[in-house]
């Protein structure tokens, strides 16, 4: 897994100084009940669950959050430079329903984006599916905190809604890349250009990551719309102000991600206090060894974690 992470690096610095392209993301989040739903209880497990036991999902979720947002802080561009991207999978109608995104999903998900926000990192939302239902609750999270990823909701509606508070990205169909001609790609470029983009604030990309079945034509007639069409106007137009960033003042996560009702705070699977016990007494330096235990107890925490986010 070390291997698999530490070749992005340099793949990065090759895309960088290649392609004079910067990477789109950094670090990894999830919100807790897509934590449930894609990895620990499957979303038939996760459906039942809901009607059956939502208090104990809710408290599931409350758990998770201090270890998602620690993973999310310790893993982020340190310039904080590049989002953090969340992959929003089963929190969304008809998945779950209205009052279950208000009461678990929600609560649960933004405080962390606000935590991350407060610590100066924005969190790309990458909205697979169609979000639209949810539009509204998003447009109350701090301007400026996300950049907002369309993938089948509605672009004018999106606009309408979010346009001016975050930067959106998205909303060219892949099926369009895969199956239509570069006339129809050059077309819907345009009209995302002057719909999401009409007063800046628009990255072009497909809905969901290009896949190989993409036509090189259409690549090529996406890059060239957007060269064509995504011009800012003449400086007599008026700009749009740009929302200030938070003071980062803090040096550290804050305190609720650092431990959940007097569990173990994130970082390590088992303290070096509780290992102690029942081993013959210390001869040595002491903090040598919590040292040694404390990094071998990092590896293992972010193997764990990772294999929930990553994989």
């Amino acid at each position: 897994m070390l291997r698999y992470f530490q070749a992005f690096g340099p793949q990065v610095e090759r895309m960088r100084r290649e392609c004079g392209t910067p990477s789109s993301i950094c670090g990894m989040l999830k919100a807790p009940l897509d934590i449930l739903a894609d990895k620990l209880r499957g979303y038939v497990g996760l459906a039942f669950d809901l009607m059956e036991v939502p208090d104990k999902v809710y408290a599931a979720c409350q758990a998770l959050m201090p270890h998602l947002g620690y993973i999310a802080l310790t893993s982020a561009d340190p310039s904080r430079q590049v989002p953090i991207p969340i992959w929003m999978h089963r929190g969304c109608t008809p998945f779950i329903s209205r009052k279950q995104f208000e009461s678990i999903y929600w609560p649960t998900l933004r405080p962390i984006v606000e935590a991350l926000w407060a610590q100066g990192n924005q969190t790309l939302f990458y909205a697979e599916g169609k979000w639209d239902a949810h539009l509204e609750t998003f447009a109350t999270l701090p301007a400026g905190s996300i950049v907002y990823h369309i993938d089948r909701g509605d672009p004018r509606r999106t606009f309408d809604i979010l346009g001016g508070r975050f930067c959106l990205s998205g909303g060219l169909p892949n099926t369009l890349l895969a199956f239509n001609t570069p006339a129809e790609v050059r077309a819907h470029c345009r009209m995302l250009i002057e719909t999401l983009g009409a007063r800046g604030g628009y990255i072009m990309d497909a809905s969901a990551i290009i896949q190989n079945d993409a036509r090189i034509e259409n690549i090529r007639a996406m890059t060239e719309a957007t060269r064509e069409y995504g011009r800012y106007g003449p400086p007599s137009s008026p700009a749009v102000p740009i929302p200030p960033g938070p003071a980062v003042t803090a040096t550290g996560p804050p305190t609720w991600l650092r431990a959940h009702k007097g569990g173990l705070p994130p970082g390590i699977c088992r303290s070096f206090e509780e290992r102690l016990h029942g081993l013959p007494a210390l001869t040595g330096d002491r903090r040598l060894i919590e040292d040694v235990w404390n990094d071998i107890e990092g590896l293992a925490y972010t193997y764990i974690w990772h294999v929930l986010l990553s994989f």
